[in-house]
C-alpha cells in the first residue's frame, strides 16, 4: 500500500494523508522478488478511482477524432459527388456534418481538458508518496548505510529518479489504455470498410514487434547505467563543493574541474548512444507507418478504377489508417519512456530493499531512564567487511559516574559509544541501560534521554533559534534562550542584527568553531539528556572558546552519567574513571594518578603528550592539575 490514502481537503484546504513511517516494515522481504512495475502499483492503487476517470477521458479525447474522416466519406459521397441529392438535401445534410462536428469537439475540448488536469493531479500524489515513502525508510536506516553511499548518490534517487518515475504515472498509465483502445476502434471500422485493403495494411505490422524488444532491451540497460552516471557525478559534485575550502586550499581547482571533465564525457557518450538507438527506433517507426499507406493507396486506387470502391471510402480509409498508426508511433516512443522510468523505478526500489541493521523488536517499549547506569556485556563489534572493532568488552558506568575513554586512533572510542543510542548493535553480547537491555526498547525513547557533543557538530540551514531548538521541539522560547545562556552564546547571538532569527548557512558557515560547539551545547542543554556523550567536545579551538566550552560543559556533565573520548589527556584527568582502549579491548582502568603508577599505554601516551612541558610529572599529586581538565 502507498503513503498516500489521501482524504479529500480539510478546513484549511490541504490535503491530509497518513504518515505511518513504518508502512514498509516487515514487508520488503515479501515484495523485494516482486518486479518493479507490480510493486509501484501499490502505490498507485490509492488512486484507481482518478486513474479510471483521466482514462476515460483520454479514452473519449483519443477516439473522437475518429469521428471526422467517417463525415469527411458521407460528404464526399453524399454531398459533394452525389447525383441522386437535390442542393436543398446536400445543405441539410452539411449543417448537420457541421454542427455535428461542433458538438463533437467541444466533447474533445473537455475530455482533453480533464486528462490533463486529472492525470497531472495523480501523477503528483503519487510521486509525493512514492518519494515521502523511501524519505521515511531512508531515516530508518543505520549509519552504516550512509557510510557506504555518497549524499549526492542518496539525494538524486530521491530527486531524480523518482521524477523520471513520474513519466510512467503521466503517460504510461493511461497512454497505453488510450492508444489500444484507439487500435481496436481504427481497426474495426477499417476492416467495416474494406477487409481485403484491412488486411493489405497490416502487412508491415509484424515488423514493429522485433525492433520494439531490441530497443526496450538496450534503452533499458542504457538508461540504467545513465542514471548510475549521474548519480557518480551527483555524489562527486557534493563533496567537492561541500569541501570546496579544502579543494582551494591545496590549488585542486584544476584538477576537480579535470575529474569533472572527463566524467561529465562519458556520461554525455553514454547519452548520445542512448540518443541514437532512440532515433534509430522512431526512424525505423516513422518509415513503416509510411510505406503501408502507400502500399493501401496503391491497391485502394485499383479498387476504385474498378468501381469496388467508392472514392469517400478509399479518403476515409486512408484517414484512419493515418490514425491507426499514430497509436502505434505512440506505442513506440512510450515504450522509451517506460524503459526509463522502469529502470529508475528499480534503482529507487534497490534502496527500499535495503533493510536497517539496527531495528525495533515488534514489543518494543519506552525507556525512562532514572539512573543512567550502563553496562556492556561481553561486547564485540565490527564494521562490515573490517575485522573486530572491540573485541569483549565488559563495563559498567555507574550512574551520575564521568567516564573517560582514551586509546590510539582506531581502538574504538567512538565505535563504543555509538553503541549507547543503538547506531550499531553489537555483533556479540548486549548493552544494558538501568538493566534493561536496550534491544528491548523503543529507539526514539531511547534517542531522545541520550546527548551528544561532537567534536564537529552538524548545524543545518536555518535561524540560530532553529538549531538550538531541535534538541527539544517541545520546548518554548524562554527555554531556549536559557539554555543559550548556560552554553555562553546567548550574548553572542543577541549581538547579532537579526539575533536568534540570524540565518547560519549550510551546515553553520557563517559560524566560527567555537561558535558552532557552543550551538551544540545549548541544544544538548535544551535536551536535558540523562546520559552525555561527549565525543573530542573541545579539540580544535581557541583558547578563549575553550574556556567558555569547558565551563559550559561543567555545567552539562552535573549529575549526568557522562563519557568522554579524548585524545587530548588534559581535559580527562579528573574523570572519576579512565577507561584505555587498543586495539578494540580494554588494557587498563582507572583515574588518572592510578594508571600513571601502572607505568603502562596510558603512561605512555600521557608522556608523549606532556614530553617537555611544565605539565609532565611522574606521578603528580591530588591537586598538581586540579584546575586542568573539564571541573
Amino acid at each position: 500500500m502507498a503513503l498516500g490514502n489521501w482524504r479529500g481537503k480539510n478546513r484549511r484546504g490541504y490535503f491530509t494523508f497518513n504518515r505511518n513511517p513504518d508502512l514498509f516494515q516487515g514487508r520488503q522481504d515479501k515484495t523485494i522478488s516482486a518486479g518493479p512495475l507490480r510493486r509501484f502499483w501499490k502505490f498507485v492503487t490509492p488512486y484507481k478511482h482518478l486513474v479510471i476517470l483521466m482514462t476515460v477521458c483520454g479514452v473519449i479525447r483519443y477516439n473522437t477524432p475518429l469521428v471526422f474522416p467517417w463525415t469527411f466519406k458521407v460528404l464526399i459521397d453524399e454531398v459533394l459527388i452525389n447525383p441522386n441529392r437535390d442542393t436543398s438535401q446536400k445543405f441539410r445534410t452539411l449543417l448537420i456534418i457541421v454542427w455535428g462536428l461542433i458538438f463533437v469537439y467541444v466533447i474533445y475540448a473537455l475530455a482533453t481538458f480533464g486528462r490533463s488536469y486529472w492525470a497531472g493531479k495523480v501523477g503528483q500524489r503519487i510521486i509525493f508518496d512514492f518519494r515521502y515513502q523511501l524519505y521515511l525508510h531512508l531515516q530508518r536506516l543505520s549509519l552504516g548505510f550512509y557510510q557506504s553511499h555518497q549524499t549526492g548518490s542518496v539525494v538524486t534517487r530521491i530527486i531524480n529518479d523518482i521524477q523520471v518515475a513520474q513519466s510512467f504515472v503521466g503517460s504510461a498509465i493511461t497512454n497505453v489504455l488510450m492508444d489500444i483502445t484507439s487500435l481496436i476502434t481504427n481497426l474495426t471500422i477499417l476492416f467495416y470498410l474494406n477487409p481485403h485493403m484491412a488486411w493489405v495494411s497490416l502487412s508491415v505490422f509484424p515488423l514493429y514487434v522485433p525492433s520494439m524488444i531490441f530497443f526496450s532491451r538496450k534503452l533499458r540497460t542504457l538508461t540504467h547505467i545513465e542514471h548510475s552516471k549521474i548519480e557518480e557525478i551527483s555524489g562527486d559534485l557534493h563533496e567537492k563543493i561541500a569541501g570546496i575550502e579544502v579543494v582551494q586550499a591545496f590549488t585542486r581547482e584544476h584538477a576537480e574541474a579535470r575529474n569533472f571533465f572527463h566524467k561529465s564525457k562519458e556520461y554525455f557518450r553514454l547519452v548520445i548512444q542512448k540518443v541514437l538507438y532512440s532515433s534509430v527506433s522512431n526512424t525505423l517507426t516513422d518509415f513503416l507507418t509510411s510505406i503501408a499507406p502507400v502500399i493501401v493507396l496503391g491497391y485502394g486506387g485499383k479498387l476504385v478504377l474498378e468501381g469496388r470502391l467508392s472514392p469517400g471510402a478509399i479518403v476515409a480509409f486512408y484517414v484512419y489508417l493515418r490514425q491507426l498508426y499514430d497509436p502505434i508511433k505512440r506505442l513506440t516512443e512510450l515504450n522509451h519512456v517506460l524503459q526509463t522510468s522502469l529502470a529508475a523505478m528499480e534503482r529507487v526500489f534497490e534502496f527500499f530493499d535495503i533493510l536497517p541493521e539496527v531495528v525495533e523488536v515488534p514489543q518494543a517499549r519506552p525507556i525512562q531512564i532514572l539512573k543512567g547506569e550502563i553496562i556492556f556485556k561481553n561486547v564485540s563489534f565490527a564494521y562490515e567487511k573490517q575485522k573486530g572493532v572491540l573485541r569483549g568488552i565488559d563495563l559498567q558506568v555507574k550512574p551520575g559516574e564521568v567516564l573517560a575513554l582514551v586509546g590510539r586512533s582506531g581502538a574504538g572510542k567512538s565505535s563504543l559509544v555509538k553503541l549507547i543510542p543503538r547506531f550499531y548493535d553489537p555483533n556479540e553480547g548486549d548493552v544494558f541501560i538501568d538493566g534493561v537491555n536496550i534491544r528491548q526498547v523503543s529507539l526514539k525513547s531511547l534517542r531522545k534521554q541520550i546527548g551528544m557533543v561532537m567534536q564537529e557538530n552538524i548545524l543545518f540551514s536555518g535561524t540560530l533559534f532553529d538549531n538550538i531548538w531541535m534538541g527539544n521541539p517541545e520546548a518554548t522560547r524562554e527555554e531556549v534562550i536559557v539554555a543559550a545562556k548556560a552554553a555562553h552564546i546567548h550574548d553572542f547571538i543577541m549581538s547579532l542584527p537579526k539575533q536568534y532569527h540570524t540565518e547560519v548557512g549550510e551546515r553553520g558557515i557563517r559560524l566560527s568553531g567555537g561558535q558552532k560547539q557552543r550551538i551544540a551545547l545549548a541544544r544538548a542543554f535544551l535536551k536535558d539528556p540523562k546520559i552525555l556523550i561527549l565525543d573530542e567536545a573541545t579539540s580544535a579551538l581557541d583558547s578563549e572558546s575553550e574556556n567558555l566550552i569547558r565551563d559550559a560543559l561543567k555545567k552539562l556533565m552535573k549529575n549526568r552519567t557522562t563519557l568522554i573520548i579524548a585524545h587530548r589527556l588534559s581535559t580527562v584527568m579528573n574523570a572519576d574513571r579512565i577507561v584505555v582502549l587498543e586495539e578494540g579491548r580494554m588494557v587498563e582502568m582507572g583515574n588518572h594518578e592510578e594508571l600513571l603508577r601502572q607505568q603502562g599505554l596510558y603512561a605512555r601516551l600521557y608522556s608523549e603528550q606532556f614530553k617537555n612541558s611544565f605539565l609532565h610529572h611522574p606521578l603528580p599529586g591530588p591537586k598538581g592539575l586540579s584546575e586542568i581538565g573539564f571541573f
